[in-house]
């Protein structure tokens, strides 16, 4: 397809942080090379925070509590228009609903292989197979059909500034995951905090609203409180990326600040139990994963991991545990 004939693109990723960072800079990539193509996204609202960032996209919420009248509605705002092409890159049933509000002459999803949830019934084109095993790499082998083969990191965004008063060189600590059995331990945390207070780096803390995260981090700081600077829940999605990006360094699991920080090009030491970071890890900063995930995995089905789906996740709830604090502070002495 030539780069005149694509005027309208549509993407759909409605959720989560992480993916939806790992999607912007794919189509931020597809956007350089087709610069006259207007770009719309239709994705959730949290997630919308995010997407709006990136200047020339069009953003539509979708909500999923809106259910079969956010449906109808997203059909009748799109109602006369037909997309050259849809990139479908979300293989939840739910986001397929979403895809056939749109209407598109080529809709492109998944490799067959990376298919879930019966997503080739909604798309008319399969991508080629991806590359490599990162979720990114995934996004990409769909843009692929587009001519575009690497992704756009660090990420161009409108970032707002920040009052915060931090100095030039501090190290971001976003202890929370998605899951309670995602984080790491709070002793793991603290030795981190203390490693960083012996250097003469501020730490700070960042997360989300929620009062379980307020709670963890207030666990984490302890009486470390005037060397600590405690932001959980005082940043909005797109302040956290200012907070991010001015980081020499990011300690996280695997959640959605990790990639945001891949995103404005920060360094990211990241920790990883239950899933694999070769799929799921910071894109730029494999090589900086303290992980027992293989081992865990191999352990739990019995089986070499490369015979093991693309997929497969731990389930030992106390598997984070397993990341002992001398090799995270072994890697945290290496990139400071």
């Amino acid at each position: 397809m030539q780069q005149e004939n694509i005027q309208h693109l549509a993407v759909i990723r409605l959720s989560a942080l992480g993916d939806v960072c790992h999607a912007m800079a794919v189509v931020q990539s597809i956007m350089k090379r087709y610069p006259a193509m207007q770009v719309t996204w239709v994705t959730s609202p949290l997630e919308a925070n995010l997407v709006r960032l990136l200047d020339g996209v069009r953003v539509v919420e979708y909500d999923k509590k809106s259910g079969i009248s956010g449906l109808l509605a997203l059909r009748s705002q799109f109602k006369g228009q037909v997309f050259d092409v849809l990139l479908h890159l979300q293989w939840s049933f739910r986001a397929s609903l979403v895809s056939r509000m749109v209407k598109a002459k080529r809709r492109v999803g998944f490799a067959l292989s990376h298919s879930r949830e019966k997503q080739h019934w909604f798309v008319n084109e399969f991508a080629p197979e991806p590359k490599g095993e990162h979720v990114l790499d995934s996004f990409l082998s769909i843009a692929s059909v587009l001519g575009v083969t690497q992704p756009s990191l660090p990420c161009e965004l409108s970032l707002p500034e920040v009052s915060f008063n931090l100095p030039n060189r501090y190290v971001v600590i976003n202890p929370s995951a998605s899951k309670a059995d995602r984080n790491w331990t709070i002793e793991g945390y603290q030795a981190v905090l203390d490693r960083l207070l012996e250097k003469g780096i501020l730490p700070v803390i960042t997360g989300g609203p929620s009062a379980d995260e307020a709670s963890f981090a207030g666990l984490i700081v302890a009486d470390r409180g005037e060397q600590v600077r405690n932001l959980v829940g005082k940043t909005p999605l797109n302040m956290m990326l200012t907070i991010l990006k001015g980081a020499s360094l990011v300690v996280s699991p695997d959640t959605g600040p990790a990639h945001m920080s891949t995103l404005v090009g920060t360094p990211v030491l990241g920790l990883y139990a239950h899933s694999n970071p070769q799929r799921t890890g910071p894109y730029r900063d494999l090589d900086k994963v303290v992980s027992v995930y293989e081992e865990l995995v191999e352990k739990e089905y019995q089986k070499p991991i490369a015979e093991l789906p693309w997929s497969t996740r731990v389930h030992d709830q106390k598997a984070m545990q397993h990341i002992h604090i001398e090799r995270v502070l072994a890697k945290l002495d290496a990139l400071i």
